[in-house]
């Protein structure tokens, strides 16, 4: 992951500050260290750390900068604008990672571009000033990884639509090409298929509840996320009769939209009393 900060990201070559600096500009001289976190697209976020010893005269910053103290390289050129920090910082002939920082609240924070990383990623820098032996002034918390959340909320709307009969719903949540697989029932294939099933097998029937603390999220790097728990049918005409099963679904990100694209059911069983 991340010696991905800067070493995998740069391999850590040396680093190239530029920009040009009016008179009166806030002072950055010392350490500082903090974070260097890829978010991506669908939420997930790569956590990474960033090192600066910085050293400022008038506008001029030099220093050196890495992703761990043991691995610092020197920065060629610096400069500020007021509270404003640009560096550009050459990884090699093909690639310039520029960084965009701010000085407010005791931080720098900002952004990095011209990694590597994937499209429509962003890397976010927050650093703070720190003594010699690099402990932080502050903690300086990782971007909060917001991918469970999304899918925790996907799962919340399609099966809320799956217990009050909202197919329109439904039919937006899953793609045309839909795999659900059954342990009882076997493959059905197509989006119209499994609203078809949900209408004549499920409304007004069955209710499917999450089992608490049972839901797991992982990403599928360039495709979404699969999620993974378990879940109980409930049967409001015949209270006594509830089934758990395990389940795992697949959600592909596309277009900035999720859809489920292939899902299993398995392991079905009358609930323990």
């Amino acid at each position: 992951m991340i010696r991905h900060s800067l070493t995998v990201l740069c391999g850590f070559s040396l680093l190239t500050v530029c920009g040009t600096v009016q008179a009166q500009s806030a002072s950055v001289s010392g350490n500082w260290a903090g974070i260097f976190d890829v978010v991506h697209a669908d939420g997930s976020v790569e956590p990474g750390k960033s090192f600066l010893v910085l050293s400022q005269k008038g506008s001029a910053i030099s220093g050196m900068a890495g992703d761990s103290p043991d691995h610092l390289s020197p920065i060629s050129s610096g400069s500020m604008n007021g509270n404003d920090l640009t560096l550009s910082i050459g990884v090699n002939a093909q690639v310039t990672v520029h960084m965009q920082l701010a000085l407010e609240a005791g931080h720098l924070r900002g952004s990095a571009t011209g990694m590597p990383v994937e499209p429509n990623s962003k890397v976010v820098v927050d650093a703070v000033a720190t003594g010699s032996d690099w402990k932080p002034a502050a903690d300086v918390p990782h971007v909060r990884d917001q991918l469970y959340e999304t899918v925790a909320e996907l799962d919340k709307k399609l099966f809320d639509a799956y217990n009050t009969c909202d197919l329109n719903t439904l039919g937006s949540l899953v793609s045309e090409d839909l795999e659900f697989y059954h342990d009882k029932t076997g493959l059905a294939v197509g989006r119209q298929t499994f609203i078809d099933s949900i209408k004549n097998n499920i409304c007004g029937k069955v209710q499917r509840v999450l089992v608490p603390g049972t839901l797991e999220v992982h990403r599928l790097n360039g495709f979404g996320a699969v999620e993974i728990g378990v879940h109980t049918f409930h049967h409001p005409g015949d209270p006594g009769n509830v089934g758990i099963a395990k389940f795992i679904t697949l959600w592909r990100l596309k277009d900035g939209a999720w859809q489920m694209t292939r899902a299993i059911s398995y392991d079905h069983e009358p609930a323990k009393k």
